[in-house]
């Protein structure tokens, strides 16, 4: 596929990663001076429906650090947008072989990879390929993290309690109702996502609390302030700690604007991508830490 021009002058080259389990889409946002590429970051995307409320800002952040030389790849991993397969296909597994394949891909380019970005659960993906790698110079971003898998996996099912709410001709669910058919072998169907139990077995095992990154590693983490309450939640607060103590640089911040990744309409949060674009640029900089 051909790449296009972006209002930043930063080229835009779709095309298809060869991973294991079939073609995954990506999309490359690179900085227009080829010659002047300081590095990438790999972005790792949330869970179902919230990629799609976070492109718009993927594609800002993505822009904005193409200005300062840090070139982007965005992946679709194994069943969910344009790449190979059915989402009822997809395994935690093969997320975490896409996005070594995307890597890889990414150690080839000019200046490497220097970075990660996850999203929401995406942050645990993000942290477990951080751990697997084993690379104390790849610094972890982590947006409005996801600390505990089942418990998202939770909230993700009370979607469907939620639909059902004005439909009183159908049996009443539960999330432990859900759950037992989950155990039986049957696959989950959630606001049109069809999830194999597989994948929530593997999303109910996985924590943050699991996945510290090698000692050495430089962390941001941004967590979204609540107006009563100006500090990040207390179980982030507890894992920030946790892998500090395993001695890596945690900087733990807020960040004030829209909650981009629950909203059904198009919304922009400069705040976070200003706060990621400085810190990332600070690390890049003479005398940082990229």
């Amino acid at each position: 596929m051909p790449a296009t021009q972006t209002a930043c002058d930063a080229a835009l080259h779709p095309f298809f990663l060869d991973a294991p389990s079939g073609p995954v889409f990506a999309v490359h946002h690179r900085p227009a001076n080829h010659a002047a590429w300081r590095g990438h970051v790999l972005c790792v995307p949330p869970f179902n429906e919230e990629m799609n409320r976070c492109r718009s800002m993927l594609t800002m952040q993505a822009l904005a650090l193409a200005q300062i030389g840090v070139g982007t790849l965005v992946v679709d991993l194994h069943g969910t947008g344009d790449s190979a397969g059915h989402y009822r296909d997809a395994r935690w597994a093969i997320w975490l072989e896409d996005l070594h394949t995307a890597y890889r891909w990414l150690i080839g380019q000019p200046g490497g990879c220097s970075g990660l970005l996850g999203i929401r659960l995406g942050a645990i993906l993000a942290a477990e390929l951080h751990a697997e790698l084993a690379t104390p110079h790849l610094a972890l971003m982590l947006w409005q993290p996801v600390v505990d898998g089942k418990i998202h996996m939770n909230q993700f099912m009370r979607l469907r309690i939620a639909a059902q709410l004005d439909r009183p001709n159908l049996p009443k669910e539960t999330t432990a109702s859900m759950r037992a058919s989950l155990a039986d072998g049957s696959t989950l169907e959630v606001s049109g996502y069809e999830v194999h139990p597989d994948l929530v077995r593997a999303i109910d095992a996985s924590s943050l609390s699991a996945s510290s990154p090698v000692a050495g590693t430089d962390v941001l983490w941004l967590e979204h302030a609540a107006a009563n309450s100006p500090q990040a939640p207390a179980p982030s607060q507890k894992v920030a700690s946790q892998w500090s103590s395993a001695n890596c640089s945690v900087a733990l911040q807020t960040y004030e604007g829209p909650q981009f990744w629950q909203m059904h309409e198009r919304v922009v949060t400069p705040s976070i991508i200003e706060q990621t674009t400085a810190w990332f640029g600070g690390r890049m900089a003479p005398g940082g830490n990229g």
